[in-house]
């Protein structure tokens, strides 16, 4: 097995078609600007069968570290964060090259600042939220997809320890609380609101507002501020108060014919006709829904084709296996099976039929076992001789009706 190393800074600079989803700026001479929207990454996810770069905002470090030119030597940085996290090590590397601007910084977290995000946050030497803006901390957590053996689990769990140190270490500089118990807060997996922040030591300064925008569409999915994160795996608590909505309630604010302009409690919901209008109404919540439409069918047909591999050697006929994959039926592992199954159940009834064919052509079951020499000479047994009196019996009666 390939060893686990955590690489910081990983990925080659970014290609034309790859979209930086940050924006670096020149506010004034002596100021600088950063906004930092979306998911932490190691580098820009592709599209699996295409190879083009997947829709989405993410903050990699592919061309960061050179956008960040130019802001240096400013004296002033404002950072602006809307982020869920994502990698630990990407994190802690674009954490590290804030402070290493060497100017005054401020955080503002205008939305949430999760995870790998809290790290950056932590950049700021003041950082600054609304009441209504969630900061989280928790343990970093890692997938495994390889046969592992005892030291290779050993080494995962060296390198999970060394990235709960690091980040608490970061936590620790900031907010000037004890390792042990920002490690009790991260393993709990902490979420604050903008006061709360403030009374852990994560932020400085609240903010006069409301803040962001923010409620859970369906189970996974958290809008904050009109951008989509995926937080599935997290464990939001109730506490919050974050509005939910179902896909199915938010799709309902789409009206019948004949209701638009109707008055409801708090006020007018707009009737679209068509897909267009909708598109053009609300073109980010179009393009969100798509772009979960598109990741959903992708994650299902790559775990589709997985399964049918799995079971792929006991199937035993490839072409077969290649038409479930991506001919005209193609199917699911189960139907694979199932398609096996009937094909093999056949393959033995045509045998055996073929095999009485023969049988009876070759007139095999004419030849009778010739007696063993000597064999006539031997007395019969008693139940062979009322065996023998019974046919005897039974050819006489036959001869006799005719």
């Amino acid at each position: 097995m390939k060893k686990i190393r955590p690489t910081i800074l990983a990925g080659p600079n970014p290609s034309s078609g790859a979209a930086r989803c940050w924006n670096i700026a020149s506010v004034s001479e002596e100021e600088g600007e950063i906004v930092l929207y979306g998911d932490v990454v190691s580098q820009q996810p592709v599209d699996w069968w295409t190879g083009e770069p997947e829709p989405g905002l993410f903050i990699t470090p592919e061309g960061f570290m050179q956008d960040l030119e130019t802001v240096r030597g400013k004296s002033k940085v404002t950072v602006k964060l809307n982020s869920c996290g994502g990698d630990l090590y990407t994190g802690i590397a674009i954490h590290n090259a804030i402070k290493a601007l060497g100017a005054h910084v401020d955080v503002v977290v205008e939305g949430i600042a999760a995870s790998a995000a809290s790290v950056i946050m932590c950049a700021g030497d003041t950082v600054q939220v609304y009441p209504g803006s969630l900061v989280m901390i928790h343990e970093p957590a890692c997938t495994v997809v390889d046969y592992c053996n005892i030291d290779d689990l050993k080494q995962i769990i060296k390198m999970l320890n060394a990235g709960i140190d690091a980040a608490a270490e970061v936590y620790a500089a900031k907010t000037g609380t004890e390792i042990d118990k920002l490690k009790a807060m991260m393993h709990k997996e902490t979420w604050m609101t903008g006061k709360q922040a403030i009374e852990n030591g994560f932020a400085d300064e609240l903010l006069t507002g409301a803040g962001p925008d923010m409620k859970m569409i369906g189970k996974d999915v958290l809008m904050v501020a009109g951008v989509r994160h995926d937080v599935k795996g997290l464990h939001i608590p109730d506490g919050l108060h974050i509005p939910s909505v179902s896909a199915a309630a938010k799709a309902a604010e789409i009206k019948s014919p004949g209701n638009a302009g109707a008055q409801t409690e708090g006020g007018t919901k707009t009737m679209f006709n068509t897909t267009a209008e909708l598109r053009a109404a609300e073109p980010q919540l179009v393009e969100q829904i798509e772009a979960a439409a598109v990741s959903d069918a992708v994650t299902n047909e790559r775990a589709r084709l997985q399964a049918i591999d799995e079971i792929a050697a006991s199937v035993g006929d490839a072409e077969m296996v290649q038409e479930a994959k991506y001919g005209k039926t193609a199917c699911t592992a189960e139907q694979l099976a199932f398609r096996a199954m009937k094909k093999h159940a056949q393959l033995g009834t045509s045998f055996l039929q073929a095999s009485a064919a023969d049988n009876a052509a070759s007139g095999a079951q004419q030849v009778q076992a010739a007696a063993s020499k000597g064999d006539e000479d031997k007395p019969l047994t008693k139940e062979q001789r009322m065996a023998q009196g019974r046919a005897d019996a039974k050819a006489a009666m036959n001869k006799k009706e005719g």
